[in-house]
C-alpha cells in the first residue's frame, strides 16, 4: 500500500473534509468564501482543512485577483479510487 493511498483516505476520514470534497464535486470551481458559507465552522478551520485536502493533491487552488478558487482533482480522485479498490481486493 502506498503513503499516498493512506494520505489520501486519511484526508477523507475527516467528515467536514470530505463535506468540502462533495461540494466541490458538485458545484465544480468556487471561491473560498463560497464554500465558507456552506459551514458553520470558522474561516481558518475551513482553510485548515482545505490544506490538507491540497497538500495530499486532492484539490486545486488559483488565484482570481484577491480570491482563491477551489476545484477538486478529478484525475487524482480517480487514479485514487482505483488504487483503492486494487488494494481492498488484493
Amino acid at each position: 500500500m502506498t503513503m499516498d493511498l493512506l494520505k489520501i483516505s486519511k484526508a477523507l476520514a475527516d467528515a467536514t473534509r470530505f463535506k468540502i470534497l462533495k461540494i466541490l464535486m458538485a458545484k465544480g470551481e468556487i471561491s473560498c468564501s463560497e464554500l465558507e458559507g456552506h459551514f458553520t465552522l470558522s474561516q481558518p478551520t475551513i482553510s485548515h482543512h482545505s490544506k490538507i485536502l491540497f497538500d495530499c493533491g486532492l484539490i486545486h487552488a488559483k488565484k482570481d485577483g484577491q480570491h482563491s478558487l477551489l476545484s477538486v482533482n478529478k484525475k487524482l480522485l480517480e487514479k485514487y479510487l482505483t488504487s483503492l479498490k486494487e488494494e481492498l481486493v488484493k
